[in-house]
């Protein structure tokens, strides 16, 4: 990886959601952030890497990593906000072929199909950085938008902005076997470090290789 760091803002264009913290009827979005992984993989497939399949491939994070040329910081912003929850539907019973038996379970317990999410609304901006590879550059544009969240329903805008520090995802560097200390556990999947210089950031995924 080139040691190259771009600070980067991010801010939603629509609402977004994950299945990220569970509430009543349903789950609701983490909304002081956007993964490492969410940034990285909407930014591959809005630059055409990602491969069409007939069939999903196994999950390997680690082999998804080292197949893009750079690497992310979470990005964090000062302003988190939810939507009010919306209620989602499943149709599964229709579309799926549920014997009578599992129709009969659809209104509770896992096979429930109707449950709430609540979004990140349009107009929160983030902020964090991606090392070794500068995207503007690459394709020549002054911002590129892409799509994260829940079926891919939310699109963000990135441009380019002067970052002084980010987090990092403990939890990321640990496929690369670096072991980060953590301020704060979110997630499995999502355990930040501590505010760090842009630099020591840099420094640090340099060795995520």
């Amino acid at each position: 990886m080139k040691a190259i760091s771009i600070g980067i803002r991010a801010e939603t264009l629509s609402p977004f959601a994950y299945h990220s913290l569970m509430v009543q009827g349903g789950t609701a979005t983490l909304p002081e952030l956007i993964s490492d992984n969410a940034i990285a993989f909407g930014l591959a497939s809005s630059l055409g890497m990602m491969q069409a399949r007939v069939a999903l491939p196994s999950k390997d994070y680690l082999r998804d990593w080292h197949s893009m040329p750079w690497r992310s910081s979470v990005f964090m912003t000062k302003t988190p906000e939810l939507l009010p929850p919306i209620i989602r539907r499943l149709n599964l019973t229709e579309d799926g072929g549920y014997k009578t038996k599992l129709q009969n379970l659809t209104k509770k317990g896992n096979f429930k199909d109707f449950f709430s999410t609540q979004e990140v609304p349009q107009g929160v901006v983030f902020q964090g950085a991606l090392f070794g590879f500068d995207p503007f550059k690459a394709t020549g544009l002054k911002e590129i938008i892409i799509r994260i969240g829940l079926h891919r329903n939310g699109m963000v805008r990135l441009t380019k902005q002067k970052q002084k520090s980010v987090r990092l995802n403990a939890s990321t560097a640990v496929l690369f076997k670096r072991n980060l200390s953590v301020d704060r556990y979110l997630l499995h999947s999502l355990q930040l470090t501590a505010e760090i210089p842009l630099k020591e950031a840099l420094e640090e995924v340099q060795q995520w290789q």
